[in-house]
């Protein structure tokens, strides 16, 4: 990984040195070699997806990618100028970078030499604001633009009301696109600080707030994901009022909490009928319902020729396959994956259908984001880049269990000086290694709720942890030095089981 790794920002560096003089080319093809080491680039982030062969053992299936997906990243981008280059992209719409893994010969054409073709290298903030240009023309298009007011209330039921009653059915997508303009009930302020602030206020209280009965959403602890209450009826209004937030934010350049799993994204992008939207597959399942996905894991590894007397019919509704089918080693495979299919769609259409069609009615228009834009870019559009793992917060609220006073004044603040030395890819190993998830918690880094226990002592132990309670059993090491090791190591033994 480490050599794969060098070759990659060797890659990165050669491109990122030539691209703005490549923009200030009227021919921006006929620097053949640079769109050539971008190729080059390409085949590296192709070879990047390929799936690991090994698994955390709490995981349900293996996942890639081994070097992260930001580090491909082209930064030198952003000095671009991002309307010359959606302009640009426009003369060719259907323009996709093939995988270059699996083409025979590769060669530069016309459409491949744009940046905005190679949207997975392209800076979030450069392809959002393109996405923006796309978006305000469409708005410029339709007529005056005027913005649309919105007076909330703070209290979060009040606000989910207030929000649903001005996202009415009745308004049209080119009145969704409209900015908004925002005020509190009772307070004068206003402008793009409260703006930010309303949709932090809104979305929380959509998250967390009940309409009804039941909750929209359901947390879950040991990912830190919401998904769709399926218990949550006739609420079709409240989740196209969510989706409309969503796309708002976007809109508005406002980033949201990244509280969702990808799946959503792929979904987003399947009612925009994208040809980036994904087949959902286990490992999907696997970050919204861990137990059913290890259950489902379970049923693909039997080889036994009882399996249907095994494990039954699964008992769902077979929407997807004759109700008759009954499970053998033969079609397997095309079960579960009809399962997987049901369950991010039949089973909460109730709740998603709505959401994407408030989504859609703010952002449906942009050629942009129907075309080039797949489930891992459209997350950072709305929910920016991945957060630094901050350890003074996780400190600030951790728990600590078996360490005498004197270790906890002693010892204990070594640990803390430690961690807070790692690189930031090590100090998410250390995340991961913990809580099986990289996800910052909705209220911050501090609501991590780590617990570190003692875990005996000697330098021949290493460091484990319980994911499921976010606890590190922790070994007394005989000096700093020896527990910077031991924890590096520790970590370094789960690669390869650990993010994607």
């Amino acid at each position: 990984t480490a050599l794969f790794e060098r070759l990659v920002q060797a890659a990165i560096d050669v491109v990122n040195a030539r691209v703005v003089h490549v923009q200030d080319v009227k021919d921006i093809q006929s620097d053949e070699r640079f769109w050539y080491a971008v190729g080059w680039l390409q085949f590296l982030y192709n070879t990047n997806e390929l799936p690991c062969k090994t698994r955390r053992l709490e995981e349900q299936s293996s996942r890639g990618p081994k070097v992260d997906y930001e580090r491909f990243v082209l930064e030198g981008i952003n000095k671009c100028e991002p309307l010359s280059e959606f302009q640009r992209w426009r003369t060719h719409p259907s323009a996709k970078v093939p995988n270059v893994v699996e083409i025979r010969r590769f060669r530069v054409t016309d459409h491949f030499c744009s940046f905005l073709t190679h949207s997975n290298l392209v800076p979030m903030n450069f392809r959002r604001v393109c996405l923006l240009c796309d978006v305000w023309e469409q708005m410029q298009a339709s007529g005056h633009i005027l913005p649309l007011h919105l007076e909330v209330p703070r209290e979060p039921k009040r606000l989910i009301q207030a929000v649903v009653d001005r996202f009415s059915p009745i308004m049209s997508p080119a009145e969704l696109r409209q900015p908004l303009r925002i005020c509190f009930q009772g307070e004068e302020a206003g402008g793009p600080g409260v703006t930010r602030e309303f949709f932090q206020v809104a979305l929380r209280s959509f998250l967390d707030g009940e309409f009804g009965d039941e909750k929209l959403f359901v947390y879950h602890e040991q990912s830190r994901l919401y998904w769709f209450n399926e218990k949550a009826k006739n609420s079709e209004q409240c989740f196209r009022s969510y989706g409309i937030l969503l796309g708002q934010a976007v809109l508005n350049n406002t980033h949201v909490p990244n509280i969702f799993p990808r799946a959503l994204y792929d979904r987003l992008l399947e009612a925009l009928v994208s040809p980036c939207a994904r087949t959902l597959r286990l490992e999907d399942l696997g970050a919204v319902c861990p137990d059913t996905a290890k259950s489902l894991r379970q049923i693909l590894e039997y080889n036994e020729e009882d399996i249907a007397e095994v494990f039954g019919d699964l008992g769902w509704p077979r929407s997807r396959l004759p109700e008759e089918l009954v499970i053998s080693q033969a079609n397997k495979a095309d079960f579960i994956q009809a399962y997987i299919d049901w369950f991010f769609h039949e089973r909460v259409d109730a709740q998603l259908r709505p959401l994407c069609e408030g989504f859609k009615g703010v952002l449906g228009g942009s050629s942009l984001l129907r075309t080039i834009v797949d489930a891992v870019q459209l997350e950072k559009i709305v929910c920016g880049g991945a957060e630094q793992v901050d350890v003074n917060a996780i400190r600030s609220g951790s728990e600590i269990e078996g360490w005498t006073p004197q270790e906890e004044s002693e010892y204990l603040p070594w640990f803390w000086e430690v961690l807070a030395s790692f690189t930031a890819a090590e100090k998410v190993q250390v995340v991961v290694f913990v809580t099986a998830s990289d996800r910052v918690p909705l209220r911050g880094w501090q609501a991590l709720g780590l617990i570190v226990q003692k875990n005996g002592v000697g330098d021949d132990r290493l460091p484990s942890a319980y994911t499921c309670f976010s606890q590190l059993l922790l070994p007394r090491f005989s000096s700093k030095e020896k527990l910077r090791s031991g924890l590096l190591l520790a970590i370094a033994n789960s690669e390869g089981f650990g993010l994607r």
